[in-house]
This record gives structure tokens, sequence and C-alpha cells, in this order.
């Protein structure tokens, strides 16, 4: 059986639980003999394995000022593979496998987090109640709720530093880009469009079920989700990556990869907070597999400054290639369309403004997205953070749940009917018609496997939900995992706010 499908929408409903421990005294300053700050990584199977290098003596990518202390992974094999390169390096770390054991530990002055999204609020909630300073890797949550409370967290334990690898916030490039949008060289901003292309193969299908391998705490793993069997098997095995593609842990390619070129594009939008309202469309197309979030989803964002529109395809250029598609140059990146041309922002951090010719008129100078864990190292020692403010993350999370949420609202309908919902506005109609022509080389067809068109959800932003003037469509939102989920058990995340968001 499925974990959560699409089908289960309007009947979800919110798990509770225990209460996460206490706060403690915050633990940074002492650091190691040497002054460095001591590092605990908590997963590493992925992202997590490059952070693992920028703290061990010897690596190319080694970080000044802090040192490894200790390393956790629910996966007895991934924590083996972390020892062996500790030893390598000549260091003895601590080991867990449990992360709350590790947060207890007076030997660790910061952490970074690298766990699957489902974990990335909880943790950084008890990192900071624990005392110690917080990288949590994007997104930060997987739900809006459980996201806000990660802020007023931060804000709550106001002493720890708190900084989301949203890594292009460091790119001196997209800065100077920015004060060259704010100067007006281009005009006003038109619209702004985000794409992630990333080839995304069938993760298989599979009869039911499938057996945690041993050496998994699978309790740890699901944390605050739902404990339910794991009912995958792809090329990453049965728990590991592919978790990206159901809708329990992860949300699709727009909160893994997008997540990175939706934060840079609302950022160049100029945009403080959530849109006025949201609307998605697409599907999974192409295959039929194990997974349950679309690989084709096109979402359409109006706020005040401009409309933003964000793009995923995971199928190829054409049937059976790898490469992908590329728009204004880049197959991962960001548009801002304005009225005397555009800059293109590629997935690097790297910005060039071009005329409507698509003549170059400027490369900006300065560092790419790479400066970002310097910048969280500057942060330790600052003791304040300029470029990863948590908030910042937090809402363009929310942009990637909003769009899922919009989808997961939808319904099966005609490409005809689709057209009619895009018609109106000129940005939203040239993403419908690049879908189109898309999944077409792809040789799908909608007559066959019927896009998803998600409704016209209207923001609330000082409650951070949604309206609608079908209560049941309403309701379906607003009580989904991906807006809201307390978490199970022991895995309970604490409320750490009102609920409502400050004015600023």
């Amino acid at each position: 059986m499925k974990n959560w499908s699409r089908k289960d929408f309007l009947k979800t409903t919110i798990l509770g639980g225990a209460a996460l421990s206490v706060a403690r005294p915050r633990l940074f300053g002492a650091g190691s003999a040497n002054g460095n700050v001591r590092i605990g990584i908590v997963g590493f199977n992925a992202q997590g394995w490059g952070h693992l290098q920028n703290y061990l003596p010897g690596s190319k990518s080694k970080l000044d000022g802090a040192i490894l202390a200790a390393i956790c992974d629910v996966d007895d094999a991934v924590l083996a593979r972390g020892r062996d390169a500790a030893n390598k390096a000549g260091l003895k770390v601590a080991e867990y496998k449990d992360y709350r054991k590790m947060l207890e530990s007076k030997e660790v002055d910061a952490v970074v987090l690298a766990p699957p999204n489902h974990q990335h609020s909880i943790i950084t909630i008890a990192a900071l109640q624990a005392g110690k300073d917080v990288y949590v890797e994007k997104p930060l949550s997987h739900n809006i709720w459980e996201g806000r409370q990660a802020v007023e967290a931060a804000r709550k334990y106001s002493k720890n530093i708190a900084l989301i690898g949203t890594q292009n916030r460091s790119s001196e490039q997209i800065m100077n880009a920015i004060a060259s949008l704010r100067a007006g060289k281009l005009g006003k901003i038109k619209w702004v469009t985000g794409t992630c292309y990333k080839p995304r193969d069938s993760i298989g299908l599979h009869d039911g079920p499938q057996q945690v391998p041993a050496g998994i705490d699978y309790d740890l793993w699901t944390g605050p989700a739902p404990l339910v069997p794991p009912t995958r098997n792809g090329p990453k095995g049965v728990v590991h990556y592919d978790w990206h593609w159901f809708w329990n842990y992860g949300g699709g390619d727009i909160s893994n990869q997008g997540i990175h070129q939706m934060d840079v594009a609302r950022w160049m939008l100029g945009a403080k907070g959530l849109p006025k309202n949201v609307m998605s469309f697409g599907g999974r197309f192409g295959y039929r597999d194990d997974a349950e979030t679309p690989n084709t989803l096109v979402s359409v964002m109006n706020f005040d400054e401009a409309p933003l529109i964000f793009e995923v395809r995971g199928l190829g250029r054409k049937k059976g290639m790898r490469a992908m598609d590329v728009y204004r140059k880049s197959s991962v990146g960001v548009v801002v369309q304005c009225e005397h041309g555009y800059i293109n922002v590629a997935e690097n951090g790297a910005a060039v403004a071009y005329d409507n010719d698509g003549k170059k008129l400027e490369a900006f100078e300065g560092s790419d997205n790479g400066a970002h864990r310097k910048n969280w190292i500057k942060a330790l020692q600052s003791r304040k953070v300029t470029h990863g403010i948590l908030e910042e993350g937090h809402y363009s999370t929310s942009l990637c749940h909003l769009a899922n949420i919009s989808y997961l609202a939808g319904a099966e309908k005609a490409n005809a009917q689709l057209a009619d919902a895009v018609a109106s506005n000129l940005a939203t109609k040239d993403a419908y018609w690049r879908m189109l022509d898309h999944l077409k080389v792809n040789e799908v067809d909608l007559e066959v496997t019927k896009p998803i068109v998600g409704p016209l959800l209207q923001i609330d932003a000082k409650r951070e939900m949604v309206t609608h003037p079908e209560k049941v469509v309403a309701d379906a939102a607003n009580n989904s995992p991906i807006r809201k989920r307390e978490g199970r058990g022991a895995f309970k995340i604490p409320q750490m706010g009102s609920g409502t968001v400050a004015a600023s």
C-alpha cells in the first residue's frame, strides 16, 4: 500500500504525541583545547557527507575554526563509514544513533543537520533547546506549521546561532544582481521563473511493504512521521533517498532541489513573506512506479511585486534522453524577466544580465554560493547570522509546501480545462505551452494520463493558512500534513509560538 496518496488528502488527520525535552543551558564557548568549535553531524548518507569533510583534518574542504566531535545516523552502515573517515583523519569521534543522546553531550558545541526533510524542524528545535548552535540543511521543514515552530524556537533561544543551508544567500553575484534590479537598470520586474529540470527515473513498482534492512533504527528514522512500513525498493534501497518522492517524508523535487531556486526567486523578487494566492498543475508522467509526488509541476504564486512561476521536470529533453530541457540558459536556475531584459541565475549562484534579444549586458562579479559554509563558521564566531536567516528559509520552504498543497487539493482534468485555468496570465500560459511541448516529445498522452489541476488557494499570511470558497477544499488544505503535522509519541513537535505571525 502507499504511505499517503493524493486520494487520502481529504480525509487526512494530524497525529499527536508527547513533548520534547526542556531547554538546557547553552554550551558554546568552551570548544576544544585548540579553540575549535566542536561539531556534531546528524545524518551524513547524502548531503551530510560533504559536511563531514568540512571538519576532518587534512580534507581539501576543511573549514578553519571547527573540528568534528561527533557523528549521528540511524544506520549502522552509515555510522561505520563516518567512523572510518574520522579514523583515517586521525580523529576519534563520539558515535550516536539517536540525535537526542548526542544533544546531551557537553563535548558538542554546534550541530550540522542533514537527515531527511521530515526530521529537519524537530531536530532544529531540540538542538536549540539543548543549547547548541545549528546549521540545518534545506528545506527547513516537512510542513508549514513545524517550520514556524523552528523559527519561533530560534527567537526564544536567541543566544544560539540558527542558520539554514539555502546556500545561494551567500552568493555575492546574486547580491550584486539584486542591487542592479533595485536600481531599476532593467526596468520593472514583470515576472520571475524558477526551474528545476533534473532527470528522475522510475523507482520501480513493488508488491506492498518492504523489509527494513538490519542495522537501521526505523522508528528513529521515521521520527515525527506516521510509523508505516516502507513501500519502495528502488536503486537507493528500501529506506534511503527515495523518501523524497513520498508525502510522509518529502515533497518531490520542488522541496528537494527546487527550494534553492525558490529562495533565490523570492529574494530577487523582493517578496517579504507568503504570496496572495497559489495554484499548481502537473502530474507523474512517463512511467508508473511506487512514488507519490509529481515529476512534472508548474506552480504560480502571485505576489504584490509580480508573479513567481516555478517549474519542475523530471523527464528528459525527449523520450529516452538523459539531457534535460534548458530555459533561458539553465536547466536549474532562476530567470527574472524585466521590462528591458532579464537576469539569469545559475544553479551555483552565478548571475548574468541579458537584453530581451539575449545579448549579454553584464556578468555580475563576486563569489558564488560556495562561501555559504564558511559563512556558517563566521556566524559562529561573530554570533550573528547574515546569510541563511532561518525565517527567510521558512518562507521559501513554505512556498514549496503551498505549491504541493494546491496540487494535492486538485483533481484530474481534461487538458482543455487546464488551458482555461491558466489562460488569464501571460507568464503562466508560456509555462503551460512549454510543459505541453515537453510532455509531447516524451510521448505522454494527456488524454490517457490526465493532469492534476489544483485550486487557486488564497493565503492568510498572518495565520499561515489557506482559504477557498469551497469549505471542503479549505479544510482539506489546512488539515493536510504538509500544512500542519504535530508528530507522534516521543517525536511530537512542541508548539513554540502563538500560531500567528508577529507584525514586522
